[in-house]
């Protein structure tokens, strides 16, 4: 059961990710690596512009919740997905949240000058 789990567990970072990439390529940013860590896969790309930058940085989390509303039945893989996607927007250091707040403040900051 515990192998299960870790595989249902490595699928789910592994889809994150994959939001982050498909969101990426459809708005036409460039991904120089995708890569692993200590800390779990990683991408590394260029920015592009602001909104397509927040839509990539927004696209991993919100395939982990869609996953988690498109497959309800399987409930340890709806909970993993719903888990995953709604504690990597909380703004914690190297979270998508945190991204998502620097980009967020960074925009607002622009538009007052």
């Amino acid at each position: 059961m515990l192998v299960t789990y870790c595989l249902m567990w490595l699928l789910v970072l592994l889809l994150h990710e994959a939001g982050h990439l498909i969101s990426a390529f459809a708005l036409g940013i460039h991904v120089k690596r995708v890569g692993m860590s200590w800390k779990g896969m990683y991408i590394v790309r260029e920015p592009g512009p602001p909104l397509a930058n927040m839509m990539t940085t927004l696209g991993g989390p919100l395939l982990n919740v869609l996953l988690a509303m498109a497959w309800p039945a399987a409930h340890e893989f709806a909970m993993m997905n719903l888990i995953f996607g709604l504690a990597n927007m909380i703004p914690l250091a190297g979270s998508d949240g945190q991204r998502a707040v620097v980009l967020l403040t960074r925009h607002s900051r622009q538009r007052a000058t």
